[in-house]
């Protein structure tokens, strides 16, 4: 068995959750993984790394998800670190947003998240801490039109996990966090780019050029700049941010 920590990482696949499980790796945690396909993942960072990685398919809003993480982690020693990620919901003017939209994404960036915790702090608590960071989004704190769902919804998780570091720092020492991207160069936005281009027939370019220019350090974040901020919010080198929505946006937000 080996002594180094677990963490559990969903949404596992690509982006800033691949990209934080790899710095997690190379800091030493033995990792569960959990996507839809998260087994090419997991063989690279195995093969990359020489950590213990075990692959759980599934989508963070499936019931049962939450166990099976919960049981590979604790064959593998238990969780010391969880970071919770997902997909984003569709993208829809705040009118044209179903019941059916809601319930939907409620499920996936609310219940789904919560529920992959409850099932891992218990392990945290028997080893006496972790810590939980959750992946938002600055559009929490400055919403953007047309993504309504998103800007609720984030908001009600990140609510929910301040709500948890009160109640589990001082009953075992579990530190929890959110840590929201502005914009970072993943598959995401490209394909937001793309769309916006195609929308009002300009060069994808020009959409770039007119984002960059509202950021104040003129250029995107990268998934690996995120995963290392992630990485030490999720390590015991972080012993006192808890409660926190911390921004990793190049100054894009300057608003409390």
């Amino acid at each position: 068995m080996s002594d180094r920590k677990v963490a559990v990482v969903t949404g596992a696949s690509s982006g800033m959750g691949l990209a934080t499980a790899r710095e997690m790796a190379r800091r030493g945690h033995d990792l569960v993984l959990s996507s839809r396909r998260p087994e090419v993942a997991a063989d690279e960072i195995r093969s990359a790394f020489g950590v213990r990685v075990e692959a759980v398919a599934g989508g963070i809003a499936e019931p049962d998800l939450a166990a099976r993480l919960a049981a590979a982690a604790q064959e593998m020693g238990g969780a010391r670190a969880l970071l919770l990620n997902h997909g984003g919901p569709p993208v829809k003017p705040m009118m044209a947003l179903t019941d059916e939209d809601w319930s939907g994404a409620f499920e996936t960036m609310v219940v789904g998240p919560l529920r992959v915790m409850r099932a891992l702090v218990p392990q945290m608590q028997a080893a006496a801490g972790g810590r939980v960071l959750a992946i938002s989004s600055f559009t929490v704190k400055a919403p953007w039109a047309g993504i309504g769902l998103s800007n609720a919804l984030r908001a009600a998780l990140v609510n929910a996990l301040k709500t948890a570091a009160l109640e589990l720092g001082p009953e075992g020492g579990i530190l929890v966090n959110a840590l929201a991207p502005g914009y970072v160069e993943t598959d995401r936005i490209r394909d937001w780019n793309d769309s916006y281009a195609r929308q009002e027939n300009v060069g994808v370019e020009e959409i770039r050029a007119r984002t960059l220019a509202t950021i104040p350090l003129r250029r995107y974040g990268t998934p690996e700049g995120y995963a290392r901020l992630a990485a030490f919010l999720l390590s015991e080198e972080n012993d006192y941010v808890s409660g926190q929505q911390i921004l990793y946006d190049g100054g894009l937000v300057v608003a409390n």
